[in-house]
């Protein structure tokens, strides 16, 4: 007689086969929801990405989230070497995203909590929701990232560097230009001076650019000054100067008083030669002291019957560029131009 399977056992065993497909389904569906929204954009997770990233030094990585829309030119400090160069960088204590109640928002409020060097401040974010067309989910977008302008300026300095990236100072700008950077504390690094001005660098601290406290920097002046190597240059050309009319064969320069020029001068000889510069500018004007000349001219209308003294006063003038750094020659050497003046107080006189 053949084995009949029994049907109820059957029916058993295929109920217990579709409830087992069933829960199998439904953690499948349950664990799909939770990869799912572990994916989901949403305004927190974006900000805490973003500021992510520039905790890391990471500028490449903030600009693709938020470009700020500016040409390349204006992002040179917006790099991975300027923002790893920075003595300090953010630190994130808390990202809170505004309570929307339950309620299908469009535009969503971040507050993140940060540090900058143990300053603490907030900044609010702005976000939008995109809704994707491949996919259920949403995405947010920040509005505006963290990209602060810096005014900078420059006094006797034509250019600046931070991190190895090297920009021009507009001399035409004397209350500064605006460069872009990403929040930390950065070192500015005078270029271009020369070996004639000396110039120090500069300490900014950049924050979110909304100056809410006075610990961020609002306007950098690197300044610079004409130094002591240049002084000694125009001390030279006074020497110079007034050695050439002291000397038969030089003296017909039209730098020389009228009375030094004269072709029969029979004494001609530097009594004094300037040894210190009396004035000095940051314009670039020096004044001398005053030098002594002693001359005899026995072919003048009014012939000399003995040697005279000649005061002289010697001023100079250095040449500088727009960004007002000394012009140099092909020498290397500061391009200075002497005038010897006779003082009103004094002329010409006897020589005992």
């Amino acid at each position: 007689m053949p084995y009949r399977f029994p049907v109820a056992l059957y029916r058993r065993r295929e109920r217990m086969k579709r409830a087992i497909m069933a829960v199998v389904c439904l953690v499948l569906v349950i664990g799909f929801g939770f990869w799912m929204a572990g994916k989901e954009s949403t305004p927190e997770r974006e900000v805490r990405r973003y500021l992510s990233y520039l905790a890391k030094g990471d500028a490449e990585g903030a600009l693709s989230m938020v470009d700020p829309g500016v040409p390349n030119d204006q992002r040179i400090f917006l790099t991975n070497e300027v923002l790893a160069s920075a003595a300090s960088r953010l630190e994130v204590e808390a990202v809170e995203a505004e309570d929307s109640r339950g309620k299908r928002v469009e535009t969503s409020k971040v507050t993140a909590t940060l540090r900058l060097n143990g300053h603490r401040f907030t900044h609010v974010f702005t976000l939008d929701r995109k809704d994707r067309e491949d996919s259920i989910m949403s995405t947010w977008t920040i509005r505006e990232g963290l990209v602060v302008p810096l005014k900078v300026s420059g006094h006797h300095v034509p250019r600046f560097s931070v991190g190895g990236a090297v920009t021009d100072l507009d001399s035409s700008a004397p209350e500064g230009m605006e460069y872009l950077f990403f929040p930390g504390i950065y070192d500015l690094q005078p270029e271009g001076t020369g070996e004639y001005v000396d110039a120090q660098s500069a300490r900014a601290v950049v924050e979110d650019g909304t100056q809410g406290s006075s610990y961020e920097t609002t306007h950098v002046t690197l300044e610079g000054s004409l130094n002591s190597q240049l002084r000694g240059e125009v001390l030279r050309a006074a020497q110079d100067a007034v050695q050439a009319c002291g000397t038969l064969g030089r003296n017909a320069d039209q730098m020389c008083p009228s009375a030094l020029r004269s072709s029969s001068l029979s004494v001609l000889d530097v009594t004094t030669l300037p040894s210190t510069l009396v004035s000095v500018s940051d314009s670039g004007a020096y004044t001398g002291e005053d030098a002594v000349i002693t001359y005899q001219d026995p072919g003048s209308w009014l012939p000399d019957r003995h040697p005279r003294t000649l005061t002289l006063r010697p001023t100079m003038t250095v040449a500088l560029s727009d960004a007002g750094v000394p012009v140099t020659d092909i020498d290397g050497k500061p391009v200075i131009s002497v005038t010897l003046s006779i003082p009103s107080s004094s002329g010409d006189s006897p020589s005992s």
